[in-house]
């Protein structure tokens, strides 16, 4: 009959056996570790890995520079539009203003995001009517426009269609343009890190925007 040290004795040689073999096994058949990116639940696209964009040259409202330098430091949020926009527009500034004016009072100034607007018909859209039209929604937001080969370089890189649909009399100026009605939003290294849908709520952007403020930095 075998003893109960034997049996205590083989157990013990048995676990240290395969703990041996175990980080053998580990040194000699490691895996690559994969990286999950975070997941972030906002109406829209949040992107995992934030889209590295290349340089661009626009002009704000008030005449000055805005490239990609003008979004590093800060969180931006970017709109597409123009100033004859009759629904999509109007109504997207309007929701923006009132986010605007609740992180305002919420977060200290250094978290506010920069609010653009990028025009996508700079055939009309001059610096005059821009400046116009951003100020009838908030001082603080930007106007930005460029010619058009620049601006619809700019789209490209960004994903954002924008098609002048010509109106039946062919007027020159009498044109709508159909374009796309996301906000990008930017990270503080100029980086688009998600797309937030359209229609835009300003409690849902408050939502988003704290959430995906919040997973960046922790």
């Amino acid at each position: 009959m075998i003893s109960r040290k034997k049996i205590i004795f083989c157990l013990v040689l048995l676990v240290a056996v395969l703990s041996v073999l175990f980080i053998y096994l580990g040194m000699f058949n490691k895996q690559p570790i994969t990286y999950i990116p975070k997941e972030v639940k906002i109406n829209g696209v949040f992107l995992g890995k934030s889209k590295t964009i290349q340089d661009f040259q626009l002009t704000d409202h008030k005449g000055q520079r805005f490239s990609k330098n003008n979004l590093m430091g800060h969180w931006t949020m970017m709109f597409f539009g123009f100033t004859n926009c009759g629904f999509v527009c109007p109504t997207t500034m309007t929701e923006l203003n009132k986010m605007y004016h609740t992180l305002k009072s919420e977060l200290p100034k250094d978290k506010l995001p920069q609010i653009v607007l990028v025009t996508v018909d700079p055939e009309r859209d001059s610096m005059s009517k821009m400046n116009d039209y951003i100020n009838a929604f908030n001082a603080d937001f930007i106007g930005a426009r460029a010619e058009p080969k620049e601006t619809e370089a700019f789209e490209r890189q960004l994903h954002i269609m924008a098609v002048k649909i010509e109106a039946d009399n062919k007027t020159k100026d009498q044109y709508m343009v159909n374009h796309s009605a996301e906000i990008l939003l930017f990270n503080p290294k100029g980086e688009v890190q998600a797309y937030l849908s359209f229609p835009h709520k300003s409690d849902q952007l408050i939502k988003d925007y704290k959430a995906i403020v919040a997973a960046e930095i922790s």
